[in-house]
């Protein structure tokens, strides 16, 4: 997944059909579909797969600096053993990078930021200089798009080690890394157990195999958000335990004193390295004490043995694969939007290719469709237009949730249906509040005031909705709602500041009131009395600035 930030709200570019929904999705997720850009690659031929950020940074004394993260870890709530880089535009040894501005206008292309040139992008990377970690030195960057023809990267004929990380793997790949290197080189490889039985004997020419525990990934099938507070708490309880599987993907190359590494997004696969998958991928040269740390992920591997035989699929693992097939099929065909109208949202599915839908070609595999936080509905086969229900306008989303099945087996994720009409600001607006609730909006105005980064606290994962809407508390007497003395003090400091605050007020107030006479009418009364300060105040200062003119 690739991300990209530059003075906007940042953007998330995903294969179509890698975008997951979590094991319990915060309401307020609805407003993240304007900031995911969806990547129309049909994995049955080559995969979206880079894992990258690159962003933007301007500090409280308009200070810009950019920061770049390239690796192999997802934007997800799994936590595996994974590895990455960070390089930090100037300061003490900044030096130009090779491949960096190529990245970037990719990222921007495919982010399509409103009011931003790729061109413009470039030119401001272009004249940076970048700083690597201790004991790194970055060759370059290695970019590819996807579907452009590529050479793997091999080591030198004179290396004495070769080390090969990944969760995943391929005999042509292996081959031709071992292929190089001097005979009596030390060949290393570190993956999992079910890659090492599925290879089988190919993997006897490593001098060393290694085994760690198989990622984890987001559930495929996740269960329904009805689920108890018992398995709720279950699962908190059970997130320090995730963090053992292997993700991170690496080539090591020691030759003599040159120690030479590459990292990023690639499986030690043909498909990863060669073009076919957009991947990112940085060549370093390292000091010994990196090497280290490579050796201490190696330590913590157990000993393997390569199988006498290749493991043929089991009937699990083939439906498994069908399904998978099933959602690339879904995912490539599909054409669909949506429509809001008196009667509810429906999904419009137009496409003259497949005009029938976009299910899958396996006739007894079932496609389900819903809204974001609805329940999922048949949708059969010649029917392209269906009716999702009634939906919250502060739940309403782009995200359409989709589901394949065949018996008891089920692979779910998210996919983007443009609204026609876009759903637009009156959605975020009305989600905020929502989220927020009469007495959040108090407090989070009362950090605007401040100006001390409270109006950034807070988890957007976990639902507070209701205990901030059920808190009682008057504006007088909490010390974290804003007051008069407040209010005044952020106008001295910044008239500026206080005006973009002024202007946000007015954005949302109406609509808190008008929830909070829904919720909580004391509350409401609170708002209200609240409303009649903040205007007299905003009159008086009004006047007061008019005046000095």
């Amino acid at each position: 997944m690739g991300h990209f930030s530059m003075k906007t709200p940042g953007h998330f570019s995903v294969a179509i059909n890698r975008l997951a929904r979590m094991r319990r999705t915060p309401r307020i997720a609805a407003v993240l579909d304007q900031f995911v850009r969806e990547v129309a690659f049909d994995e049955a031929r080559q995969s979206w797969h880079p894992k990258a950020a690159l962003v933007r940074i301007r500090s409280a004394d308009d200070i810009v600096t950019w920061r770049l993260w390239i690796g192999s870890r997802n934007l997800s709530e799994c936590v595996n053993r994974d590895i990455g880089l960070l390089l930090v535009s100037g300061g003490t040894g900044a030096r130009a990078i090779p491949g960096i501005a190529d990245l970037a206008r990719s990222l921007a292309e495919h982010a399509d930021l409103k009011g931003l040139r790729p061109a413009s992008l470039i030119r401001e990377i272009g004249k940076l200089q970048w700083r690597a970690p201790t004991g790194v030195t970055v060759e370059q960057i290695r970019w590819h798009p996807g579907g452009s023809a590529e050479q793997a990267p091999g080591p030198r004929d004179t290396a004495d080690e070769i080390t090969i990380v990944s969760p995943f793997v391929d005999k042509t790949f292996l081959s031709r890394q071992l292929s190089a290197g001097r005979k009596t080189a030390r060949r290393v490889l570190l993956t999992t157990m079910r890659e090492i039985e599925r290879v089988g004997p190919a993997l006897g020419a490593f001098d060393e195999l290694l085994a760690l525990d198989a990622p984890e990934y987001p559930a495929g099938d996740p269960p329904s958000e009805e689920s108890s507070a018992a398995e709720q708490t279950a699962d908190r309880d059970e997130e320090e335990e995730i963090g053992r599987g292997l993700h991170a993907k690496l080539l090591f190359w020691r030759d003599g004193r040159k120690r030479t590494m590459w990292l990023g997004s690639a499986n030690a696969t043909m498909r990863a390295w060669t073009g076919r998958n957009a991947e990112v991928v940085a060549e370093l040269q390292i000091t010994e004490p990196v090497e280290r740390g490579l050796r201490a992920l190696i330590g913590s591997a157990r000993l393997a043995s390569a199988s006498s035989i290749e493991r043929l699929a089991d009937d699990l693992e083939l439906e498994e694969e069908a399904l998978e097939r099933a959602r690339a099929q879904v995912a490539a065909r599909w054409a669909a939007t949506l429509e809001l109208s008196d009667n509810g949202v429906a999904l419009d599915h137009r496409s003259d290719i497949h005009p029938d839908g976009p299910h899958p070609e396996e006739a007894d595999i079932a496609l389900e469709v819903g809204t974001l936080h609805g329940s999922l509905l048949a949708w059969p086969r010649g029917i392209n237009r269906l009716m999702l229900g009634h939906v919250l306008p502060a739940e309403r989303s782009e995200f359409v949730r989709l589901r394949v099945s065949r018996g008891s087996l089920g692979l779910a994720w998210l996919q983007r249906a443009p609204a026609d009409p876009p759903f637009g600001e009156d959605r975020d607006r009305a989600a905020f509040v929502r989220f927020l609730g009469a007495r959040g909006f108090l407090l989070w105005l009362a950090g605007l005031l401040a100006d001390d980064g409270r109006d950034g606290e807070g988890d957007w994962t976990v639902e507070q909705r209701d205990e901030r809407a059920t808190a009682k508390s008057d504006v007088a007497l909490d010390p974290g709602l804003p007051t008069l003395e407040e209010m005044m003090a952020a106008w001295a400091r910044s008239p500026a500041r206080f005006h973009e605050i002024e202007r946000r007020v007015s954005q949302y107030l109406p609509a808190i009131m008008e929830h909070a006479d829904q919720e909580d009418p004391d509350m409401a009364d609170l708002l209200k009395r609240f409303g009649g300060l903040w205007a007299t105040l905003r009159a008086g200062l009004g006047k007061d600035q008019k005046s000095r003119r």
